[in-house]
């Protein structure tokens, strides 16, 4: 999208601002208590908001390569302290893990990447979910890496202490979710059934 287009783009938005104007003055006035934090991809044709058809004030959001969230012990700033935020002041009951076909993220996790490079640096944070795809036999590396690495980023929110501890309480859910760019549906994994099912 060139410049000018979200020049244009945003007087559109003001009128539509307009139309919900209500929505905006009450998250404004009250503040924001999303019910979801959601972690996604930074890929641009991948958005939150627009897969689940939600209003702003709806879901908390960390995108970034991959959907990863770096365990604890990685002492990496900028994700654990969305997750802190999130979880310890805005008081989500839900964390939605959501990977997507066709990441770029993990295609590049699959074919390598210069050593030197800060992606390599970051994606050694889903390097697991590679590995576990290889040793599986699926017939698709790409599908396989992505569903784990879905895995992997799940089991590393509960390396933080506070996530364990609300969601052995109940107080906290995680979901598993796969979106498919070629349909825009979502799957979800299913733990006591171990299976894909759709979302709908």
């Amino acid at each position: 999208m060139a410049l000018e287009k979200m020049k244009k783009g945003n007087a559109v938005f003001t009128d539509k601002f307009k139309e919900n104007e209500k929505l905006y003055h009450d998250l404004v006035e009250n503040g924001q208590h999303p019910k979801v934090l959601w972690v996604g991809c930074s890929d641009s044709r991948v958005v939150p908001e627009f897969t689940v058809n939600a209003n702003a004030g709806d879901l908390f959001v960390i995108r970034n390569i991959a959907n990863i969230i770096p365990p604890k012990d990685a002492d990496e700033i900028c994700t654990s302290s969305v997750l802190e935020y999130a979880v310890l002041h805005l008081n989500v009951g839900h964390i939605v893990i959501c990977g997507h076909t066709g990441c770029g993220g993990i295609n590049a996790l699959i074919d390598g990447t210069p050593e030197d490079s800060k992606i390599h640096d970051w994606l050694k944070y889903a390097h697991l979910a590679k590995e576990t795809a290889k040793n599986s036999g699926t017939n698709s590396l790409e599908l396989e890496t992505i569903k784990e690495n879905i895995f992997l980023q799940a089991n590393n929110l509960i390396t933080f202490d506070y996530i364990e501890k609300k969601q052995k309480k109940d107080e906290i859910k995680i979901h598993k979710w796969l979106y498919d760019m070629h349909t825009g549906k979502i799957s979800f994994f299913d733990d006591f059934k171990k299976d894909w099912f759709p979302l709908n």
